[in-house]
């Protein structure tokens, strides 16, 4: 019986794991720059955490979000801690979603300063063939500083190529694009994901 209601609990969850390295920008640094990510998800919940080496320099960052669908919202709360970027926020997405589009409003809390803005996304899965399928994730993020009275744009694309070598493993390729804040940064990293099915 316990064994049953584990599977049940963890039949739809997938684990997940990347790696790269690189050459330093400076030529003075003798070590190269990697990173290394591991985390889990499943349909309405994501966990990630990166372990970076930059230019010398040591950074842990994490992210953390969940998807809520009740009939034709979308609420999404998210927090975000990305020391390679000295970047720290949480947001909170309230829309209306019809099909593989919502638009409605969002609130972004940073620097001790909470937000509010108007936000809107598109997001798909495609199965391209029995082995390979493609999810895409787009939102951008309209926001008011209502100290300096300026409009601020921010955007999150993600795009993810996946290859099925079997039933519960896969092999990824990932775009991750974001301007948050004004601050710009991207990956792109091949990575593995082990999917718990229920027997």
């Amino acid at each position: 019986m316990n064994e049953k209601l584990l599977q049940s609990l963890l039949s739809g969850l997938i684990f997940f794991s990347s790696f790269s390295a690189r050459t330093p920008n400076n030529e003075s640094i003798e070590k190269d720059d990697y990173e290394v990510s591991i985390g889990m998800q499943s349909d309405n919940f994501f966990v990630k955490r990166d372990w970076e080496r930059e230019l010398g320099e040591y950074y842990v960052d994490d992210e953390i979000w969940m998807e809520l669908e009740p009939k034709r919202l979308y609420i999404k709360p998210q927090f975000v801690n990305k020391t390679s970027r000295d970047l720290k926020y949480g947001k909170m997405d309230f829309r209306y979603r019809k099909d593989n589009l919502s638009i409605g409003y969002s609130g972004l809390y940073s620097d001790e300063k909470f937000q509010n803005g108007l936000s809107m996304g598109y997001q798909l899965h495609h199965d391209i063939s029995d082995k390979v399928s493609l999810d895409l994730k787009s939102d951008a993020y309209y926001f008011r500083d209502e100290v300096k009275e300026i409009f601020r744009l921010d955007i999150e694309q993600y795009a993810q190529l996946n290859w099925s070598i079997n039933d519960n493993l896969q092999l990824t390729n990932i775009f991750d694009y974001n301007s948050i804040k004004d601050k710009t940064y991207y990956k792109f990293r091949v990575g593995l994901q082990y999917k718990i099915k229920n027997k």
